[in-house]
């Protein structure tokens, strides 16, 4: 059995259309013999007539390398969605699509938008990074001049123990206390005992809108003004939020059971707070190392001290 070489194949087809041009054979006869359809043989004849034997090298199917393809869309309109993309990073294609039109007059389809920008890596890569807002960080001078209340639930809603605490803006000193769910009655009771232990006059807390008017009724009473988050924004109460992930991975997941009481968690509750408040340092915003207790006789002495000279508010940003 003689095997069939490409250099075998090649010299067949270039006898055939030989024979072709010169008339000694029909062109629907030579195409039987390839097995082709007699079109595509009259364009390999074709080809053949013009460039040769290369003609005749069977090529790679599919898209071709180093070639661009017909139907792609131009650099200059590329350029166009690319600056688009970086000028609106919330946007997405279809948002792009309808933002083109209505500035360049140019109609293309959002699948068009999306293969645009993951081809030229833009976005949709692992190199891309979604754009995010950076927050601004802040840190007041006073302590007790603006404490964050919350409530979080260590557990999850499958067990009815929930952790009320504060967290002083300046100092990050915090007060904790265990209920057995967050209302407003244990709200109440939690702000009570807070300004009994408290080392500091509070002036106001921000809480947000979940407890009702009868909680804002009481911190009227005793003189604090109450600052509520915007809807559905957790990042303005950013450092209780913040003392809630390191109270669960320090205290809760290390040294407490699921089936811990209500008391003995208080009482671990109180001597991991001893321990936060006046052994812990911190590297959170204008904390520089200290402890929240060490944080708090500084910003005592400033304030006092600052106060003689410089009677204005003062509040460090970033």
């Amino acid at each position: 059995m003689i095997r069939n070489t490409q250099e075998e194949t090649i010299m067949l087809k270039k006898k055939i259309i030989d024979s072709c041009i010169a008339r000694n054979m029909l062109c629907k006869d030579g195409a039987k013999l390839l097995s082709m359809h007699e079109k595509a043989f009259l364009r390999l004849k074709n080809r053949y007539i013009e460039d040769g034997i290369p003609a005749l090298v069977p090529r790679k199917p599919g898209p071709k390398g180093n070639t661009t393809p017909v139907n792609r869309t131009s650099e200059d309109i590329e350029d166009i969605v690319i600056a688009l993309a970086l000028r609106y990073p919330y946007y997405g294609p279809i948002q792009l699509a309808e933002e083109l039109d209505k500035q360049a007059k140019i109609i293309l389809s959002s699948t068009t938008i999306w293969r645009i920008l993951k081809r030229t890596k833009t976005r949709y890569t692992r190199e891309y990074k979604r754009w995010k807002q950076e927050p601004k960080l802040y840190c007041l001078d006073n302590p007790g001049q603006e404490l964050q209340m919350d409530a979080c639930y260590p557990y999850g809603r499958s067990r009815p123990i929930a952790q009320f605490d504060a967290i002083d803006d300046c100092c990050r000193y915090v007060y904790g206390k265990i209920y057995h769910t967050e209302n407003d009655s244990n709200a109440i009771d939690f702000v009570k005992n807070l300004i009994n232990n408290a080392p500091f006059q509070i002036k106001s807390i921000r809480v947000d809108n979940r407890y009702g008017k009868r909680f804002q009724s009481f911190c009227e009473y005793v003189g604090i003004e109450l600052i509520y988050n915007d809807p559905y924004t957790p990042k303005q109460n950013g450092k209780i939020e913040r003392f809630h992930k390191t109270v669960k991975r320090e205290l809760y997941w290390r040294h407490c059971s699921f089936k811990d009481n209500a008391e003995l968690l208080q009482y671990k509750l109180t001597q991991y707070l001893k321990h936060y408040n006046y052994d812990r340092k911190h590297s959170g915003y204008g904390m520089n190392r200290l402890t929240p207790i060490q944080k708090l006789a500084k910003a005592t002495l400033n304030h006092y001290s600052l106060s003689l000279i410089y009677p204005q508010k003062v509040t460090l940003t970033m």
